[in-house]
């Protein structure tokens, strides 16, 4: 009943107060900032002036292709909530923007985009969530020209590791250290990688790393001597920022470009 309460609320005031609208929302337009900057400054690097088709694969209710609209780019953008599209149509509207808005899973993207036909993919945020996230990467890879960028976003194995020391669970911080997926306590699947873990994914794909960004970079206080297995202190030590200060990202952000000799499909 509540699920049918809420839906009707959706449709006829526009209204769920559960949802997050992260164009509106201003933490996440402060964590949009970070993506924007590192994407416009590549974009602008690789293409110039040149107005581009981008892909956000993931869109929300806005927040990257609301902006990227507004520089001028043929936007297109793919989301599984239908409400979350509606919001993101509408604050194209209230910006005289044109963009394109697709509900759907990005594993049937090819229904709205064909291979080698965008300049630009950004997805953030979404494949740490998704069983075939390797095999999604190399979907979005497949869609860009030779030449073209990928911007995506990945859960590292530091913010993982750190929550569960948080909560007190060092069993469970030192499990995330010897894996690279699992299940929240909740038994939500979700997926995590160090930085030299990304960058062999993106060379398997067959694209170049142009750059690991941390997004949302928080100062977390450990002591290492309470940590005792080789593996989880090799990676505390990696994000050491002296002494028992820890620098640690929410996200990481993988800058990656196709090579301009790219066969027509890097993996048929």
């Amino acid at each position: 009943m509540a699920q049918l309460l809420r839906k009707i609320k959706r449709a006829l005031l526009n209204s769920d107060p559960s949802f997050c609208d992260m164009y509106a929302d201003e933490e996440s337009r402060t964590a949009a900032a970070e993506y924007l900057d590192l994407v416009r400054r590549h974009l602008r690097e690789r293409f110039g002036n040149q107005l581009l088709t981008i892909l956000d694969a993931g869109c929300q209710a806005g927040r990257l292709l609301i902006p990227l609209a507004q520089d001028g780019h043929r936007l297109i953008g793919i989301d599984t909530s239908g409400f979350a599209l509606h919001r993101a149509r509408q604050h194209a509207k209230d910006h005289r923007l044109s963009v394109l808005v697709h509900r759907g899973n990005i594993a049937h993207l090819r229904r709205w985009v064909s291979p080698l036909s965008l300049d630009a993919v950004i997805c953030t945020e979404v494949l740490y969530l998704c069983r075939n996230h390797q095999e999604l990467l190399r979907l979005l890879a497949d869609s860009v020209k030779p030449g073209g960028l990928l911007f995506v976003s990945h859960r590292p194995a530091m913010y993982y590791v750190v929550c569960a020391l948080r909560r007190g669970q060092p069993d469970q911080a030192i499990s995330v250290a010897h894996r690279s997926e699992g299940a929240t306590p909740e038994g939500a699947y979700f997926n995590w990688q160090t930085p030299e873990q990304l960058a062999a994914l993106y060379h398997r794909q067959g694209l170049a790393t142009l750059g690991c960004y941390p997004i949302h970079e928080d100062r977390v206080q450990l002591d290492p001597a309470i940590i005792q297995d080789n593996a989880l202190r090799d990676l505390l030590d990696s994000a050491r920022e002296n002494g028992t200060t820890l620098r640690v990202p929410s996200y990481l952000l993988i800058a990656a470009q196709k090579p301009q000799d790219a066969s027509p499909l890097l993996h048929p």
